[in-house]
C-alpha cells in the first residue's frame, strides 16, 4: 500500500483519537480500541515506511498514551500512605477479636498483680526483684523516687531500652506460633509485672510523681505490647480456627497479618525508648507538660487503633485482604524427571516434607521419649546453656549459635562408643530410611510394585551400614578430619537414594553414585550446607531463645521435687525431637538432588521422549497430511 492512501485511509481514525484523547469523559471502550487498531497502524508503518513521518506521528500519538497513563502511577510514597491510611486499619479491624482479647487479659493480669502486691507487701519483690525493690525505696527516703531514670548516659540507656522493649514485643509475637498459649502466658506475665510495680509505688506515697513520670513512655510502650500481643494471637488464632482453609494456608495469612501489625509499632516503640530516655529524666518538670504528653500519646493509640478502624469499617473498606493469592496446595505428585536448581529442590523438599509432616511428627516424638527415658536412666549429667536475659540475644551471632552447637554436641558429637552414640545412630537409621522409603514410594506411586524381602532386607542393611560410617567419622573426626565428615556425609546420603531408587546393592551403588555426582559436585555441596544451616537456624530458634520460657511454664505449672533431673529431661527431649524432626528434612533435599543430578548427567528422560517425536501430531489428526 502507498504511504499516501495508507494516510488517507486512516487519518479520520487518528484524529477521532487525540479528540477522544483529550477529554476527560471519553468513552473507555471506544478509547481502547482506537488505540489498539493505532498501535497495529504503528507496527504497519514500523514495517513499510520506517524513515517516513507517518511513523514518527504515530510514534508520538503513542508516546502520550503511555505518558497519560505513567504519569498517574502510584509511587512508593503513596504506597506507604496507603498502607497506614487503608491497609494496617482494616487489618486492625478485622483483629478486633484479638485487640480486644490482648488488652482484657493485660488489664486482668495488672489487676491481679495490684492485687497481690496489697495482700502481701513481699509479692513486688518476687517480681520485681530484691534490688530493684532496694534501690528505688533507697531512692524514695532521699527525695528522688524517680532517679532510675536519670541515668547521665542517656544514649546507651536509649539503645538498651529500645533493644530490650523490641525484644519483649517480639517474644510476644513470636510465641504465638504455639498456637497463641506462648502470648497469652507473657502477656500475663507483664500485666501481673505492671500491676506490680505501679501499686508498689502507690503503697509507698509517691501515686502522682510515679503517674506522671511512668506513664510519660509507659503510654506508648504498654499499648505496644498489647498490640504485639494481639499480632500474636492473630497468628495463632489462624492455627487454631483454620475455617475453610488449609492449616498452613492459614497460617500464612494470619502470620502475614500479624507481621503487618508488628511494623506498625515498631517506631512507637522507638519513639517510647526516646522519651524515656531523653525526656521521663525530667521529674521536675510541671504535672501539665507531662500530663500533656501522656494524654496525646494515649490519644493518638486510642484515635488510631479503636477510632479510625471503625470509622473506615463504616465506609467500608475499598480492599479486601481475605482475597490475598495463596500458593495452591501441592497435590499433584513432584516431578522426578526435571533437571532443577537448588531453588527448586529446596522447594520441591518442603512441599514432599509438609506431605509427611505428621507422620514424622509422630515418629520423632516417640523416638525423642525413649532417647530420653534411657539417657536419664543411663544417669550421665548434661550441662544445658539457655539464653537467661533477653539482652543475651543481641550478642555476635557466632555466640547465639555457639548455644545450640555445645548443647548438642554433648550427646551428638561424642568422642566414644557410649549408650548416646548408639541412639543417635539407632535413631538417624530409623528417620532416614523411612525418608527414603517415602521418597522411592512417591517415585513410583503411579506403578505397581511389589516390595518384597529382598528389597526390605536390602535397603534396611545398606541404611545401617551407611548410617553406621556416617557416626563413625563423626566419632572419630578431629581438627581437619572434620572436614572429611562434611565432603563424605552428602556422598553417603546419595549412595543410600541409589540403592533406594535403583534397587541396587550397597556396593553397586557406590560406583553408579558417584558417576551420578561427578559433574554435579558444587551443586550437591551447595545443597548440603544450605540445608544443613537451615536446620541449625531451625534448631536454635526452637530451642536457645524460647526453650527456658517452656521450662518456667513447666516449673510453676506442677509441683516438681528435683527440678534439675526435669531440667535435663526437658532438654533432652527437646533437642531429641527437634533432631529427629529436621534431620529427614536433610535426606529429602539430597534424595530429591539425586533425581536432578541423574538427569542431568544421563538425560534419561529426553531420551525416552525422543521415539515420540513426529508422532505426537496424530492426537491433532494431522496424520493425513503425510
Amino acid at each position: 500500500m502507498r504511504e499516501t492512501h495508507f494516510i488517507k485511509q486512516n487519518k479520520d481514525k487518528w484524529a477521532r483519537f487525540e479528540r477522544n484523547l483529550g477529554k476527560g469523559d471519553a468513552n473507555p471502550d471506544e478509547l481502547s480500541d482506537l488505540f489498539i487498531e493505532i498501535t497495529d497502524d504503528l507496527s504497519y508503518s514500523r514495517t513499510f515506511y520506517p524513515n517516513r513521518s507517518v511513523r514518527v506521528y504515530l510514534n508520538n500519538i503513542a508516546q502520550k498514551v503511555f505518558y497519560s497513563v505513567y504519569k498517574n502511577r502510584k509511587g512508593r510514597l503513596f504506597k506507604v500512605v496507603g498502607f497506614w491510611r487503608d491497609t494496617v486499619p482494616q487489618i486492625i479491624y478485622e483483629s478486633r477479636r484479638s485487640f480486644l482479647f490482648a488488652f482484657l487479659i493485660f488489664i486482668a493480669s495488672a489487676l491481679v498483680g495490684a492485687f497481690s502486691s496489697y495482700m502481701d507487701v513481699d509479692f513486688p519483690r518476687v517480681i520485681l526483684g530484691d534490688e530493684y525493690v532496694n534501690m528505688t525505696l533507697d531512692n524514695i527516703e532521699n527525695g528522688r523516687p524517680m532517679a532510675v531514670y536519670q541515668d547521665p548516659d542517656s544514649r546507651q540507656m536509649f539503645f538498651s531500652i529500645a533493644k530490650n522493649n523490641l525484644m519483649v514485643s517480639a517474644l510476644c509475637f513470636i510465641v504465638g506460633l504455639f498456637f497463641g498459649v506462648g502470648t497469652i502466658f507473657v502477656l500475663i506475665q507483664n500485666g501481673i509485672m505492671v500491676g506490680a510495680f505501679q501499686y508498689f509505688f502507690f503503697s509507698q506515697g509517691v501515686y502522682m510523681q510515679s503517674v506522671f513520670t511512668i506513664w510519660m513512655h509507659g503510654a506508648l510502650e504498654i499499648p505496644c505490647i498489647i498490640i504485639a500481643s494481639a499480632a500474636g494471637l492473630t497468628m495463632g488464632g489462624g492455627l487454631v480456627f483454620p475455617k475453610t482453609l488449609s492449616r498452613m494456608q492459614s497460617l500464612q495469612l494470619s502470620a502475614r497479618r500479624g507481621l503487618l501489625i508488628m511494623l506498625t509499632i515498631a517506631p512507637l516503640i522507638v519513639l517510647a525508648a526516646f522519651i524515656e530516655s531523653y525526656i521521663t529524666r525530667y521529674t521536675e518538670a510541671s504535672f501539665i507538660v507531662r500530663g500533656v504528653v501522656i494524654f496525646g500519646s494515649f490519644a493518638f493509640i486510642i484515635s488510631y487503633y479503636i477510632v479510625y478502624p471503625y470509622m473506615k469499617a463504616k465506609k467500608g473498606f475499598t480492599s479486601f485482604l481475605n482475597d490475598i493469592k495463596l500458593p495452591p496446595v501441592q497435590e499433584s505428585g513432584l516431578n522426578y524427571t526435571k533437571i532443577k536448581n537448588s531453588a527448586q529442590v529446596f522447594s520441591d523438599a518442603f512441599i514432599f516434607y509438609r506431605q509427611m509432616v505428621k507422620p514424622a511428627a509422630i515418629i520423632s516424638l516417640l523416638l525423642a521419649s525413649v532417647y530420653t527415658a534411657i539417657l536419664l536412666l543411663d544417669g550421665d549429667r548434661y550441662a544445658f546453656n539457655t539464653i537467661v536475659g533477653l539482652e543475651q540475644l543481641f550478642l555476635s551471632p557466632w555466640s547465639l549459635v555457639s548455644y545450640t552447637i555445645e548443647n548438642v554436641s554433648q550427646f551428638m558429637l561424642v568422642g566414644e562408643l557410649t549408650v548416646p552414640w548408639f541412639l543417635n545412630f539407632i535413631t538417624s537409621s530409623v528417620m532416614a530410611y523411612l525418608v527414603l522409603f517415602w521418597v522411592q514410594k512417591d517415585v513410583h506411586k503411579n506403578k505397581n510394585i511389589e516390595y518384597n524381602a529382598s528389597f526390605f532386607f536390602n535397603t534396611i542393611s545398606s541404611t545401617a551400614i551407611c548410617m553406621f560410617g556416617i557416626h563413625f567419622i563423626m566419632l572419630a573426626s578431629e581438627g581437619w578430619l572434620f572436614l572429611l565428615m562434611v565432603f563424605l556425609v552428602p556422598v553417603i546420603m546419595v549412595i543410600m537414594a541409589t540403592v533406594f531408587n535403583e534397587n541396587l546393592n550397597l556396593i553397586s551403588a557406590a560406583g553408579r553414585a558417584l558417576s551420578i555426582i561427578s559433574g554435579n559436585w558444587v551443586v550437591m555441596m551447595g545443597a548440603y550446607i544450605v540445608i544443613s544451616v537451615m536446620c541449625l537456624v531451625f534448631l536454635f530458634m526452637a530451642t536457645a531463645p524460647i526453650a527456658g520460657f517452656y521450662l518456667g511454664v513447666i516449673a510453676n505449672a506442677f509441683p516438681i521435687t528435683d527440678l534439675e533431673l526435669v531440667r535435663q529431661g526437658f532438654y533432652l527431649f527437646l533437642y531429641s525431637f527437634m533432631l529427629s524432626f529436621l534431620f529427614p528434612l536433610v535426606f529429602i533435599v539430597m534424595s530429591i538432588g539425586f533425581f536432578s543430578f541423574r538427569e542431568t548427567k544421563e538425560a534419561a528422560s529426553l531420551f525416552k521422549k525422543i521415539p515420540d517425536v513426529g508422532v505426537r501430531k496424530i492426537s491433532y489428526g494431522m496424520e493425513a497430511e503425510n
